[in-house]
């Protein structure tokens, strides 16, 4: 089963988190035009029309299709403009489980968008999906992105030491984690929000996403 079928629509107080789509092509230019390195790996990285017209159009979404996860684009609610991305991954319904990861473009940094994006689909994750478990992990020197984890109710388990690779060297992560059980944190919505009812899938991961603080690269 895939439980992603149809467009994802999250709407919070300043940010909407939603399906990309090839009205998202003028921002995801400009960002590869500036250089900003905030996107998943698998995004487009040049300008070439044809590659970024079928990455929005089919590429994007072909890990929601086949149930490996989700990419959504995080916008602004006044106007619509591209902050960043956030998605879930390595998602295993056999023990419904997932991480999280996101990242924002340098300008949307530092303004609370990333606390807000996190809360909606931590909430829609662990309530609407089915999840119990959601896994975010941040380099031990990224301050914002650990705060950012603490203020949507993710509870820190441990350091995974040399867990991810960052400028040529091994560097130690904070593994957080929120599962459905937990109370949940100030300001949490009762409804989510949602456009497009969830159902339950099985299937692997992508490749993880950074999360990345809202004030710079992690580290």
């Amino acid at each position: 089963m895939n439980g992603f079928d149809g467009s994802v629509r999250l709407e919070g107080e300043r940010v909407v988190l939603r399906t990309f789509g090839l009205d998202d092509a003028a921002g995801l230019i400009e960002v590869i035009r500036a250089g900003e390195d905030f996107l998943p790996p698998s995004f487009p990285t040049v300008l070439e029309a044809e590659p970024i017209a079928w990455f929005l159009s089919e590429g994007v979404n072909k890990v929601q299709r086949y149930g490996l996860g989700i990419h959504l684009a995080v916008t602004g609610r006044d106007g619509g403009d591209l902050l960043g991305t956030i998605g879930l991954f390595k998602v295993n319904w056999e023990h419904l489980t997932s991480e999280v990861g996101y990242g924002l473009r340098p300008a949307a940094r530092g303004h609370g968008y990333a606390t807000e994006a996190l809360r909606l689909i931590s909430e829609w994750a662990l309530r609407d999906c089915g999840l119990f478990r959601v896994e975010l992990r941040a380099m031990v020197t990224n301050h914002a992105s650990i705060r950012v984890a603490e203020k949507n109710g993710y509870v820190r388990e441990g350091i995974a030491r040399g867990a991810e690779r960052e400028n040529g060297a091994n560097q130690d992560m904070i593994v957080f984690s929120r599962i459905a059980s937990d109370p949940p944190p100030p300001g949490a919505q009762v409804g989510s929000g949602v456009t497009g009812a969830p159902r339950r899938w099985s299937g692997g991961g992508f490749e993880r996403l950074d999360a990345q603080d809202e004030e710079g690269r992690p580290g």
